[in-house]
């Protein structure tokens, strides 16, 4: 999502949900995702750091959404490693004021896992067994100038492994720029002050003229 907005309100910001392209498109079963990438995971796993997720529906999970979708370290659900898988994703609050930014939406993980926004603590997490259902998060504090990350783990605790990020809102005031003077008022200041000195001169030298 991402719009513009008048002077001193808030915009929206640009964020991606789970299981989406670079076109912003829900990925087929089994395809390959954009924008959240793997950003730590245990030994012996074989994803590279960097790389996105797939998408992965199992039954027991909460629905997929016309707009969000679950996603997996591995097409088929299995991560072959079981531990803590993080993905990031990338927030830019360049331009805007990041004490007003605000993100809220829902998550899902199997098995337990968290949400948290830079190094900060986590806003919310989910039990082991709580994928059947959505769980509500919103991040308001914490954010800087410039990149932000939203971290999502989960832990998983036998294969199959996934979440689920769906935003509802992302809104940030922008910053106000400052307001450049107009080269016509320099010119009225330029002038100004060379009447002010003129008249001083005639002053200290006693001229009527």
């Amino acid at each position: 999502m991402a719009a513009s907005a008048t002077l001193g309100s808030a915009a929206n910001l640009l964020v991606r949900n789970t299981g989406v392209n670079v076109s912003n498109t829900l990925v087929s079963s089994g395809a390959s995702t954009a924008f959240w990438t793997l950003s730590s995971k245990p030994g012996g796993a074989s994803q590279a750091i960097g790389s996105n997720p797939f998408r992965y529906f199992n039954g027991a999970y909460a629905s997929d959404t016309v707009a969000a979708a679950w996603v997996s370290p591995g097409s088929d659900g299995t991560a072959g490693v079981g531990g803590v898988y993080t993905y990031d994703l990338s927030v830019d609050l360049t331009g805007f004021d990041p004490a007003t930014a605000s993100i809220s939406g829902t998550f899902s993980t199997d098995n337990e896992g968290s949400i948290y926004l830079n190094s900060d603590n986590p806003v919310a997490t989910n039990s082991g067994a709580a994928f059947g259902s959505m769980h509500a998060f919103t991040l308001n504090s914490g954010f800087v100038a410039g990149l932000n990350t939203i971290h999502v783990t989960v832990n998983n605790a036998g294969d199959p492994t996934a979440f689920i990020v769906q935003f509802s809102s992302a809104t940030a005031t922008p910053n106000v720029p400052g307001v450049p003077v107009p080269a016509s008022v320099w010119l009225t200041i330029a002038g100004l002050t060379l009447v002010g000195f003129y008249m001083g001169y005639r002053h200290r030298s006693g001229l009527n003229f």
